[in-house]
């Protein structure tokens, strides 16, 4: 028992007796069970996290965050990857939970009509909270963007420009898909340009659908002069099937993304994108989840932070030409 308090840290054991001890636990290169000590303190001090990729910055950004805010709280983090596959972020979860994490962050790829898992995550009472991702009609924690305002910034940019011939590739049924798509639309109809349903594309969040996107767009009649992309791998892969196509950008073809993946990681960012703080939002998420778990047992209202984005303008958009 005086060697169980000395190495977690009791004021029952003096600072001599301490130091003995852990001198004797360094000599023997001792170290402590986590799980057997939360079979006895019924707490892992860990979160759970699940993000779709962290294969570009943005939610790797996103996770630094949160790594951030729950390590000074002492907290560990377990990273799951959804790979943007909805079954597989299930069976994390489902992983997750049975390893007695204390909560969880998610970035879910749930469709927006597809709740289930986390209204029965609400009714078991696991603490989380979703990053990026809401369910409307849902009264779910979350930390957001505002994504009708990306939607929003994204035309306004294009439409300043001159463009009239705007069309847009949109994201998953996710929430921040279908606001950012609500944006590009209220901003059209404000300015009286027509939506053009044959300029409206939908891709899956990465390079590849972006490509493939464009690409049909870049077959209709007549061509668009800009096109507003969901997010920014969508928009890097319609940048390439336009040089592909033989097409300058920005001369032939004003292209805009929309989270900010090149950022800092590039010396010379060339995608014209909205922003927000990423890192931001991730630890705005982990002070939300460390409030809930806090309250364990006890019924919580909604945590909700929403962030406001910004226009980066760069080399990818520029006026249409004559």
């Amino acid at each position: 028992m005086t060697v169980s308090r000395a190495l977690t840290g009791s004021r029952d054991v003096s600072e001599r007796t301490r130091k003995k001890v852990t001198q004797c636990a360094r000599e023997l290169g001792y170290k402590a069970n986590r799980w057997a000590r939360s079979l006895v303190t019924r707490r892992t001090s860990i979160i759970g996290v699940v993000v779709p990729d962290i294969s570009h910055s943005y939610f790797a950004d996103v996770t630094h965050g949160i790594e951030e805010v729950m390590q000074r709280a002492g907290y560990n983090l377990i990273l799951c990857l959804s790979h943007m596959d909805s079954e597989r972020e299930k069976a994390e979860i489902e992983m997750l939970v049975g390893s007695r994490v204390e909560g969880l962050v998610v970035a879910s790829e749930q469709p927006q009509r597809s709740p289930e898992v986390f209204r029965r995550l609400q009714q078991s009472g696991v603490p989380f909270v979703l990053v990026d991702r809401f369910f409307p009609g849902f009264d779910f924690p979350s930390v957001l963007v505002d994504d009708l305002a990306v939607g929003r910034l994204a035309t306004e940019h294009l439409v300043e420009l001159g463009h009239r011939r705007i069309a847009h590739i949109q994201g998953p049924e996710l929430s921040v898909a279908s606001l950012r798509y609500r944006g590009y639309v209220s901003t059209l109809r404000a300015h009286r340009i027509p939506v053009k349903k044959r300029w409206i594309e939908r891709g899956r969040f990465d390079i590849q659908s972006g490509r493939e996107a464009m690409k049909r767009l870049l077959h209709t009649k007549p061509r668009p002069t800009a096109v507003f992309v969901a997010n920014d791998p969508m928009a890097i892969g319609a940048v390439y099937a336009s040089r592909e196509a033989g097409l300058d950008v920005p001369g032939d073809v004003s292209i805009i993304g929309a989270g900010n993946i090149e950022g800092a990681h590039h010396p010379n960012p060339f995608l014209t994108t909205v922003d927000w703080p990423h890192e931001e939002l991730g630890r705005a998420a982990a002070v939300s989840l460390i409030a809930r778990t806090s309250n364990a047992g006890r019924p919580g209202g909604r945590v909700l932070k929403v962030f406001a984005p910004s226009l980066l303008r760069r080399l990818s958009t520029a006026p249409p030409r004559s």
